[in-house]
């Protein structure tokens, strides 16, 4: 556990001040008492993840090449962005974020199955190709990777070794955490505490184990980073500029929160000046997302894979074949009838596209994933009822229970109807509670704000601003000794594990990296199949989706020009 509290407070260190110069350079050279330090965490992953995957279009992001980029922030600061304050301020708050990411991660486990499936063996492709054409032909999955893997994968450098894998998923986390404490104590703007308190609860009762996280956690948490910023009473030139930069970063981490480009599109809508636009850092965001949609494209044929529309089906390794997982059309049909509850249909199955034909699947859903919704989320509807009843409640004795005059501000319904409308989207196409959390917690909170936020209890800023506090810390609090007495057991035996890190290589906690089987055409290397039903991190490219290595060796092949592979089927 020392390992894992000093490798996470480096790498906080380091991405803090990577994130303070991005500050520097696309939004302010001053930095206010006001200013939120843990923004700079974000901040910070936003612009490695560009540079991995820019690199990643040329190389490898080997160990070598992963120390560069590690070092090369410090280099930076110390020659041409120094502050004294900036950086002891940097010292300090990256020893909580160290703290809460150790007793978070310690003894936990990777998100499964997906982790094992494709995300560290995607993360495994990254640190030793540079970009494989067509690889979702080895596994269709790998065809919507998120911008994850490459952050991921940007830290296995030689002070971390593959541990550093590791760190970002759980640092994203910790930097939420942090952002949102640090907003409750210097917000003047009931509003925003109102909605931090109650997305606040709704992290820590649904999202606050490591195993959970996998790619939809990190999007999750910054789209509620993307509504705090919107709700804020700042300059609509900044808010525009913050906006579109975190909505690119949530989109890059989970497509399916598309909607999240609503909120900068309604600020520029109010504030249309070509200037605003076309500004420095609207432009990188552009060039990123750019660089991802080329990035789907290689991999997959598609920009936005499997969403046919954007598939460009004349590029040979499109797999144009319907009877395979990796063409685009059946791998949607398949991964929306899994989200509606395929799987749980009672006494026969029909096929993906007649079961998704009609609504008649809600009645398996809500026989189904919907009691795993309700039983994941009544803690926390019961803890906020509880709270805001005590409130109003409190309220009556104190003959205080009286409304101030509505004050209608457009924004909050504005940003109502654009969670609203994501949640709609995700009820009908994708069902399943991780892929849709922040559309529904976003649509409570805000709803609760525009109900709530008149009241006159709300409306005393100091009060209300202490009893969000001491309910913030309460909360982290009780989900820290949670998971210090799930931790106390394995330190007492930790002979018996290998290590404290998530096991990267199997499901098993004692076993040890196993290589995976390679597999040959014609004496020329392909991939390796799994032995054990999944990849982890391994030798790569590694697949676990062919069991029938005859089918493969007839039907896949591979070509090598000027450095990049291909793998394509052959079209007939």
């Amino acid at each position: 556990m020392v390992e894992i509290f000093s490798y996470s407070y480096i790498a906080s260190v380091q991405i803090l001040i990577t994130g303070y110069i991005f500050f520097y350079f696309f939004f302010n050279k001053e930095i206010n008492s006001q200013v939120n330090i843990f923004e700079f965490g974000f901040l910070g992953l936003f612009i490695l993840s560009f540079i991995a995957i820019l690199i990643n279009f040329f190389t490898s992001l080997s160990k070598i090449m992963n120390d560069i980029i590690f070092v090369f922030p410090f280099i930076l600061f110390f020659l041409f962005f120094f502050n004294a304050v900036v950086l002891k301020k940097i010292i300090i708050y990256s020893l909580p974020i160290a703290i809460l990411f150790t007793i978070t991660i310690s003894f936990d486990t990777i998100n499964r199955p997906d982790a094992g499936l494709y995300h560290l063996p995607y993360v495994s492709i990254i640190n030793e190709s540079k970009i494989i054409i067509g690889i979702n032909n080895l596994h269709f999955r790998f065809g919507h990777t998120s911008i994850m893997q490459y952050l991921s994968a940007l830290y296995n450098n030689h002070l971390f070794l593959d541990h550093g894998i590791l760190i970002p998923l759980g640092i994203i986390y910790c930097y939420a955490i942090g952002y949102l404490i640090s907003e409750t104590l210097n917000s003047k703007n009931k509003e925003l505490l109102i909605f931090i308190f109650t997305i606040f609860a709704f992290s820590i009762f649904t999202m606050n184990r490591y195993g959970e996280f996998g790619n939809d956690a990190p999007a999750h948490f910054l789209f509620f980073y993307l509504i705090c910023e919107a709700l804020k009473n700042n300059d609509i030139i900044d808010k525009i500029k913050k906006t579109s930069l975190i909505a690119t970063f949530v989109f890059l981490n989970k497509v399916t929160l598309v909607f999240c480009f609503l909120i900068p599109l309604y600020f520029l809508i109010k504030e249309l000046k070509i200037k605003i636009i076309f500004n420095r850092l609207n432009n990188f965001c552009l060039l990123f997302l750019i660089l991802f949609l080329i990035k789907n494209f290689l991999t997959s044929g598609c920009l936005i894979f499997p969403v046919e529309q954007t598939c460009i089906k004349k590029v040979f390794w499109y797999d144009s074949n319907s009877h395979r997982n990796s063409n685009a059309i059946n791998t949607r049909l398949e991964n929306e009838a899994w989200a509606k509850g395929w799987v749980n249909q009672t006494p026969f199955k029909k096929n993906f596209n007649d079961y998704i034909t009609d609504y008649g699947w809600v009645e398996t859903w809500k026989n189904n994933h919907g009691k795993i919704i309700i039983k994941k989320i009544t803690p926390f509807l019961i803890f906020i009822s509880l709270i805001i009843c005590s409130l109003l409640i409190l309220q009556l004795k104190k003959k205080d229970y009286k409304k101030n005059d509505v004050n209608f501000l457009i924004d909050r319904y504005v940003f109502l109807l654009i969670c609203f409308l994501g949640s709609i989207f995700w009820f009908l196409k994708f069902p399943v509670f991780r892929y849709g959390n922040s559309y529904l917690a976003s649509t409570l909170s805000l709803f609760l704000l525009i109900i709530l936020g008149n009241y006159n209890f709300f409306q005393n800023l100091i009060k209300f601003k202490k009893v969000v506090v001491f309910f913030l810390v309460l909360m982290l609090l009780v989900i820290s000794v949670k998971n210090l007495i799930r931790i106390f057991p394995k330190i007492t035996n930790i002979k018996n594990y290998q290590s404290a890190w998530p096991n990267i290589y199997s499901d098993d906690p004692y076993s040890k990296k196993d290589e995976n089987i390679p597999i040959f055409k014609n004496k020329e290397f392909l991939f390796y199949k799994s032995k054990s039903g999944a990849c982890y991190f391994s030798s790569a490219p590694c697949t676990h989706y062919f069991y029938q290595t005859d089918f493969i060796l007839n039907e896949i092949n591979l070509k090598i020009l000027k450095g990049y592979k291909f793998f394509y089927f052959q079209k007939k």
